[in-house]
């Protein structure tokens, strides 16, 4: 194994400055990271937010020669990572990849165990991709005009997401009650989970992340019908956005970013951010087809958080979503 790589920051020493007088302003230079650190990622292994961390989790351990251990830690569309995340000690030894449903959990229940805005560290943003509405192969409709007929009568459809309150089901929602079509909501634990129940035909409709349908795009296995941003996808360029079919009010995309829990010191938050920018790089979204850039500041990825926080509780009042 390299030898580890010393990456000294600045911070203040409590213990010292307990023991002296405040006015000799002492700080002590330590090394960071001195153990290995906690990367949770709050859904199920071979799912898109999982691709992510391990990759981060393997450059971070690779450039500081120390693990970064990724923790799987799933439930809840994501909630149970994220809380344990905002519980975690604010000493840099544990960071979070976080979804965009970190807005979502407080739209709809008021005793979410963490604030979104004010219980977070907001480090980097990693990317965005859309959502693509599929069906399985056997699915009677070929497009999305096709879709809406067929699921405009009879008894509702079954549709898959990665869990109940996750970007994925709130985004459903929206189709649905912009279309008129019937569909009623299926919650997994996970897109790897929902996406081989679509695959194998027990359920035949899924709002699913693009990174995660590509490859059953490319095999035939499942047909996409609609991209959910307003502009279409360089890697599916041929199916239509929701924005061209006539719902422009549905343009929004999963993202993820990486988080900590409030009060972990600004240099060690600086220096994830500075490794970070080794990461997030046109190579990465090679990677993970569907996968774009989306850079913003820290205080800008706070400020999506807020933005969002307000369209979700519009979608979830409307559909009457409470839990």
């Amino acid at each position: 194994m390299r030898q580890a790589q010393l990456i000294v920051a600045k911070i203040l020493s409590f213990v010292l400055l307990m023991s002296l007088s405040p006015a000799w302003g002492l700080s002590v230079e330590v090394v960071y990271p001195a153990k290995p650190i906690r990367l949770i990622v709050p859904f199920a292994p071979g799912a898109t937010t999982d691709f992510l961390g391990r990759v981060v989790a393997q450059h971070m351990t690779e450039a500081w020669g120390k693990s970064v251990i990724v923790e799987n830690k799933i439930g809840a569309a994501g909630l149970i990572g994220v809380d344990a995340t905002a519980k975690s000690p604010a000493d840099g030894y544990t960071v979070c990849v976080s979804t965009g449903a970190i807005a979502i959990y407080s739209a709809t229940k008021g005793d979410v165990p963490f604030d979104a805005l004010n219980d977070f560290e907001y480090i980097a943003m990693i990317g965005r991709v859309p959502h693509v509405i599929v069906v399985n192969k056997d699915f009677p409709a070929n497009n999305f005009q096709e879709f809406l007929a067929y699921t405009k009568n009879g008894q509702p459809f079954p549709y898959a997401s990665t869990g109940a309150r996750s970007n994925a089901h709130f985004t459903g929602e929206m189709l649905r009650s912009s279309t008129g079509i019937l569909l009623q909501h299926v919650s997994y634990r996970g897109g790897a989970p929902a996406m081989l129940d679509v695959v194998a035909g027990h359920i035949q409709i899924m709002v699913a992340s693009l990174t995660t349908a590509m490859p059953f795009i490319k095999s035939g296995a499942i047909k996409p019908l609609a991209i959910t941003t307003g502009t279409r996808s360089t890697v599916l360029p041929n199916t239509p956005t929701l924005k061209e079919l006539g719902y422009p009010e549905i343009d929004n995309a999963e993202w993820w970013g990486v988080i900590a829990p409030k009060n972990t010191p600004k240099p060690i938050l600086e220096i994830w951010r500075s490794e970070l920018k080794k990461v997030i790089t046109p190579a990465l979204m090679e990677k993970s087809p569907g996968l774009e850039l989306y850079p913003m500041t820290p205080e800008e990825m706070r400020k999506l958080v807020q933005k969002e926080l307000v369209t979700w509780k519009e979608v979830a009042k409307k559909s009457n979503i409470t839990e």
